[in-house]
């Protein structure tokens, strides 16, 4: 896939950049060196940014040097090779450091996977670790048929089915999704397994079974570890989408409290201090998130603050660096780049006001997963904006599937109803999403507010 016209380059007055990486790091002190079959083996960074412990650094350290000191030996050790691209997909996701370590990590997936003598299991390893970055870099159609081809090499490993529930969620295909999870479940009762079954619940409407759910994956995890912290940002998310700002803060605490300097914690952090009427203490929480790992989605929070304080020199500044971000991800080299078509759409419509790019984006990613639920919500709110009623109700219509109870897309539904002169059915619906999440922050909230009177 390709993103169609991702920005007005011209207005946001950037270039297009390379990947986005995640700050300075020093390299370590073993070089990569030659192998057999034209193969080097690569070099792993040392992070300088403090994220996690210096414990837990130590041992992804160590499970490189492991592996290259067998490489070395042995070139055809194809479950070294295997633990060296988890130490790289593991680095990516604690870093952010995603461009570089990803390509490393499909760079050795992809050469164990080209020998034909290696075994079953291997091959079937092989294939879902590449099957986790495909589903990373939102190349779902990819990661579902590898996913498929493990899972007929190993149907009784939990993780290839965790594999199948991520794509077909992605792709829109709910009942396939909920009909793996269950499958996982049953293999192995875990915080991936709870984490997943907590999304699905969320997708269907059941929220206090999400949080449950969300909520027994914290408690089978290990305090502390990026996964575990993951999944408390997530429960507190669901609290944060609920309203109960109170509750979704204390786990957002406590997920700092457990793993120091979190981003994904001090940027959920920030986002409901700001809410609760602290923007100076929200400022300051994000930007700290942004320096350890600059997400696309911590600028945008960043942008939201700062639309309230008035600063227009900071907030169109965090736009910019939105958009770098975004485009960042989108343009990696070797075509390991990621999918963010959706995420374009969402930017170009909230903050550039830029409707036609923002369609063509939303579209494309419609074209290849029509049956998802955000891609639906998205298509429902451009062609609100653009006047196109019923094109908008139609797509309300597809994402409400499920049963999804989201504020936002209760909230748009409402103004459709509205803008086709059904006003008293229009606000009812729209009073009840603000009571669902009185602090909703989306393109169209003033407009809903006003038609209420709140």
């Amino acid at each position: 896939m390709t993103i169609i016209r991702l920005l007005n380059i011209a207005t946001l007055s950037i270039t297009v950049i390379a990947c986005q990486t995640a700050g300075p790091r020093d390299q370590l002190n073993t070089a990569p060196g030659a192998l057999g079959a034209g193969l080097t083996i690569p070099r792993l960074d040392a992070r300088t940014a403090e994220i996690g412990t210096p414990e837990e650094r130590d041992l992804l350290l160590d499970v490189y040097d492991r592996s290259r000191i067998k490489l070395e030996k042995n070139p055809e050790d194809w479950d070294a090779w295997l633990r060296m691209s988890e130490a790289f997909i593991t680095d990516a996701r604690v870093s952010g450091n995603y461009a570089a370590d990803q390509k490393e990590a499909l760079r050795i997936l992809d050469h164990v996977l080209a020998q034909p003598g290696v075994s079953k299991e291997v091959r079937g390893q092989a294939l879902t670790l590449k099957a986790t970055i495909e589903l990373s870099q939102h190349r779902f159609a990819d990661a579902l048929e590898l996913g498929r081809e493990a899972l007929r090499i190993d149907p009784y490993r939990a993780f290839n089915y965790g594999v199948m529930v991520d794509a077909y969620t992605e792709l829109g295909r709910y009942d396939s999704a909920v009909m793996m999870c269950d499958r996982m479940v049953s293999i192995r009762p875990d915080l991936r397994s709870y984490s997943r079954i907590s999304y699905q619940r969320e997708v269907h409407g059941d929220i206090p079974g999400a949080m449950e759910a969300m909520d027994l994956a914290v408690k089978a995890g290990l305090g502390g570890t990026e996964e575990t912290s993951w999944c408390l940002v997530q429960l507190g998310g669901l609290y944060e989408r609920s309203g109960d700002l109170r509750t979704a803060e204390e786990h957002y605490r406590r997920a700092l409290a457990e793993r120091k300097n979190y981003p994904f914690a001090l940027d959920a952090l920030g986002r409901v201090h700001a809410k609760q009427g602290s923007p100076a203490q929200g400022l300051k929480e994000i930007e700290q998130a942004i320096a350890l790992m600059p997400d696309p989605h911590f600028h945008m929070d960043l942008a939201r603050i700062l639309a309230t304080t008035g600063d227009k020199e900071a907030y169109d500044e965090a736009v910019r660096n939105a958009g770098k971000a975004l485009i960042g991800l989108a343009k990696g080299d070797e075509g390991h780049n990621h999918q963010v078509g959706l995420e374009m759409a969402r930017f170009q419509l909230e903050f550039m006001k830029d409707l036609d790019n923002a369609l063509a984006n939303a579209e494309h990613e419609f074209s290849h997963r029509k049956d998802n639920n955000d891609v639906n919500t998205v298509l429902a709110a451009i062609h609100y904006a653009k006047g196109n009623m019923q094109k908008a109700a139609e797509h309300i219509a597809l994402a409400q599937r499920t049963n999804s109870q989201d504020a936002y897309l209760m909230c748009l539904d409402g103004l459709v109803h509205v803008g086709q002169d059904k006003v008293a059915t229009g606000r009812e619906l729209i009073a009840a999403s603000l009571r669902t999440d009185p602090y909703q922050e989306h393109p169209f909230i003033a407009e809903a507010r006003t038609l209420v009177g709140r």
